[in-house]
Parts: structure tokens; sequence; C-alpha cells
């Protein structure tokens, strides 16, 4: 199905081209090198996952991306369904499924905003770093709400506003675009990041993204709490400052690592990057 929104169809059209072009985390030799890459600089994401339990459950991924955590649920005994609107993210995300031999994980083509699901499908729903780059990014966490059981749980993680990491990425993506605009090129930063590290590696891609998506939104803990109206609990965790991310994108930093990932456990609740929000339907 072609399942690009009637809302806003070509900032959805770029995003789509954008993720096909550019799937997010690169590409490796084997999945099993991606998935261990993966725990390494975003543990955050299977630490949420590891506060509930999975056995049985039916679960939805909202973006899975290349399915860095829909082809680990399979493990802890959930029945996945992985969505995405990215085919070349998809593509990646089934290989690891045949590597690991995830029978329990469905892969499938879908917008966030129009989830193709009936009312109350799922046992529970997670998507991690997907919402703020659709357009309507409210009308999706409804459609969140609408697709869960009652009682279910829906675990999302957001960009939050307020914190070190998101000043220095809205001024540098201001700087990237007053660049564009005097050289009358888009995505100038974008393209020489692609030349220099490719679009399949992990430095290249982050790059890319910070520069390149062309939806990227984050919102405060209130607003957050605004948007998921409707659900019965909501609790909010501000995770990773994003310090030590920084060493595995620029080298000369790499020394510092351990201090950098001293700063962002220390202070995480004040300048985490990424609110998680768990909400019960």
């Amino acid at each position: 199905m072609d399942a690009v929104s009637t809302t806003n169809p070509p900032q959805k059209k770029a995003g789509r081209e954008f993720w096909n072009s550019n799937p997010c985390g690169g590409q490796w030799a084997s999945y099993r090198e991606f998935m261990n890459w993966y725990h390494t600089v975003e543990p955050y994401m299977y630490d949420a996952v590891a506060r509930h339990s999975w056995q049985g459950r039916r679960v939805l991924e909202v973006g899975c991306g290349q399915g860095p955590l829909a082809n680990h649920l399979p493990s802890l005994g959930a029945i996945v369904v992985g969505m995405d609107m990215s085919d070349a993210s998809l593509r990646r995300a089934a290989e690891g499924k045949r590597e690991l031999g995830n029978d329990t994980l469905t892969l499938m083509h879908a917008d966030a905003e129009r989830l193709p699901f009936a009312d109350a499908s799922f046992d529970a729903v997670v998507s991690f770093g997907v919402l703020h780059h659709t357009p309507d990014t409210d009308g999706a966490v409804q459609e969140v709400r609408r697709v869960l059981k009652p009682g279910g749980t829906a675990t999302v993680m957001l960009y939050r506003t307020g914190n070190p990491k998101w000043w220095a990425t809205t001024l540098l993506r201001s700087w990237g675009h007053a660049r564009d605009r005097r050289r009358a090129k888009r995505d100038r930063i974008a393209d020489r990041a692609r030349g220099k590290h490719g679009v399949n590696d992990s430095r290249g891609t982050a790059l890319l993204e910070l520069f390149g998506v062309p939806t990227l939104k984050a919102y405060s803990n209130r607003e957050a709490l605004a948007m998921f109206r409707g659900f019965s609990v909501v609790e909010i965790r501000n995770v990773q400052p994003g310090f030590r991310r920084m060493a595995d994108i620029i080298p000369v930093l790499r020394a510092g690592a351990p201090v950098l990932g001293w700063i962002d456990r220390r202070f995480a609740g004040l300048w985490g990057f990424y609110q998680v929000i768990e909400a019960r339907r």
C-alpha cells in the first residue's frame, strides 16, 4: 500500500526519501554487529523495554527503522509487528530477521499518522526516536492510543528541548540552512557529510540526520504530557544528554569517552536529550 499521509504530503515524501537514502545506523558486515553497536550507543532503549514483561504480548513498533528493537523483542517472547515508511530500512530489518531467525516478527510499510490497524489491536506500542520526525506528532500519538488495548502500554521516545544537545542541534541546523540559502544549494553540509563518511558509516548517518532530515522537532516534558492526554497514567524520564555519543562522531574526543559517559549518567535528568514516555491506556 502507499502509506503517505494526505497531511503535508511534500514533507512526508521528503522524509521518506531521506530515510530511504539514509537508513539510521548505517550498514554493518553482519546484523549481529549492528545490534551490538546499537546496544552500546543507545542503551537507554534496551533499559526501557527491560522494565516490562513481553512474553506472549502482541507489540507494534512504530518506526522500526533497521529493526534494532523489533529484532530484539522476539527474544523476550513478544509477537512483534514492525512498521516503517522507509523501504530501504525495512529491507535491512528483514535481513536481520532472517539472520536472527525471528519467526514472530512481521515487517510492513506504513505511516505513523495513519496506522492500518483496528482499534485496540495491540497489548503494547513502542516507538523510539521517530514521532518527532513526522509532521503531525500529536496525531501520531493519538493513533498510538487508538490501536492500544485498554490497559495497554505505550513506550515512546521524543527529543526534548531545554538541554545542551538540542541547543547545539538548533544552532547547527540554522547555520546549515543559512549556508544553503547563501550558496543557493540545498543540503550542502549533508552532502559533504555523505561524501566524507558515506551513508553506510554510523558517523555519516548521524551527521546526515543533523543537517539533512526534513522534519526535526523537540518538546518539553510539559508539552509531551499534553500530547499524551487521554492516557490514564503517564511517566516521563529524561535520559542520555549525548556527550558520550560525541566521542563516536568526533575522533579527537574518544580519549575522553569515559568522562563524557559519566557526565551523561550524572546529568541525565537535567540535560537528557531524550524523553522516554511510558503511558497506559
